[in-house]
């Protein structure tokens, strides 16, 4: 295929989602919420802020020694760009982290250490984030199981142990010892090449766990406290509308739009999915209100529509190759 044809297919994948999603908002409604939130809205995005570069000091310790090359603020303007594309593309966190790992390379970080940092801070998310939600079905458990019913109480039981099972898998995983590296070889049929991809990188995995344990775990930390922060942003709207919830309602309602967004990972800009997952979460507070539905659906859209411009700010001015690298020369994680 013409390089030319190629640039202008994969511009039109990754403009059109967010193009998308931009005419799929109601922008009267938007600014008529705006208008009665006022400066309370800047709170949001504050605390947005925040929860972005707590994740991005989390990314930045996964680079080891590398992480002198690319400053905090460097970083945290790639991942913006990385995760605005991952948000609004259909190929989802697998096309965000493709150009993350892109970009860090013009930033002299090896192919190696910077596919090796997308895929370790994507470990310390899940598994921070794993912890966070298994803390507020255990608070749940504590402080509501007498207003639950049986069938309530057994699911989130279940539930909690799951998730916990779950996590002493991945730590028993990680304590393993490493899985021999497998050379490239481009003779190798497409599934051989796959499948020593992801070997190489269960061992790079293995490896930074078993012995960088300071950085892993202050990574887990710094990432711990991206989703704790990032939780705020539902309490903080329920508290600007009136209603009396506490931290940890919030935290397990963001944590439920989470769950229910994972769900449909590949519906670019979740167009009707992140409705929805507000409006569950929402009922199962006891919020029943439609305007409560609705002006919290138009707040966070309202979020991500400034997050989307941020995001092309930080694409100009933290570029320094093209993009376009990642499919001309092939996929950095391919090669590996």
């Amino acid at each position: 295929m013409n390089k030319r044809v190629l640039k202008i297919l994969i511009l039109v994948c990754i403009v059109v989602p967010i193009a998308v999603f931009i005419v799929q908002i109601d922008f009267t409604a938007v600014f008529q919420e705006l208008r009665e939130i006022g400066g309370k809205f800047i709170t949001i995005l504050l605390v947005t802020f925040l929860a972005y570069l707590l994740g991005t000091i989390g990314w930045w310790l996964c680079l080891g020694s590398q992480r002198k090359n690319v400053s905090l603020w460097q970083l945290f303007g790639i991942r913006q760009v990385g995760e605005t594309v991952g948000f609004y593309n259909p190929s989802s966190v697998i096309g965000g982290d493709m150009l993350k790992s892109e970009m860090l390379k013009s930033y002299a970080v090896s192919e190696d250490r910077a596919v090796e940092s997308v895929v370790i801070s994507r470990i310390t998310a899940v598994l921070s984030q794993l912890l966070l939600f298994i803390l507020g079905l255990c608070w749940l458990l504590v402080t509501r199981s007498n207003q639950l019913n049986i069938i309530w109480l057994h699911g989130i039981l279940t539930v909690t142990l799951l998730l916990v099972s779950l996590k002493i898998l991945f730590f028993y995983l990680l304590n393993q010892n490493r899985t021999a590296k497998i050379n490239k070889d481009n003779r190798l049929n497409l599934w051989s090449r796959l499948k020593g991809i992801v070997s190489n990188l269960i061992a790079q995995t293995q490896y930074f766990f078993q012995h960088r344990q300071s950085l892993f775990w202050w990574s887990y930390f710094f990432f711990f406290l991206h989703w704790l922060v990032g939780s705020l942003e539902f309490y903080f709207i329920l508290r600007f509308l009136g209603y009396n919830v506490s931290l940890m309602q919030g935290v397990l309602a963001d944590m439920g739009v989470i769950v229910i967004k994972s769900v449909a990972a590949f519906v670019p800009g979740q167009i009707g999915i992140e409705e929805l997952g507000n409006k569950v979460v929402l009922a199962s507070l006891g919020i029943q209100a439609v305007t409560a539905w609705v002006t919290v659906s138009i707040l966070r859209r309202a979020r991500q529509l400034c997050w989307i411009l941020i995001g092309a700010f930080c694409y100009v001015f933290t570029r320094k190759t093209d993009i376009f690298k990642v499919f001309r020369h092939g996929n950095p994680v391919r090669q590996s």
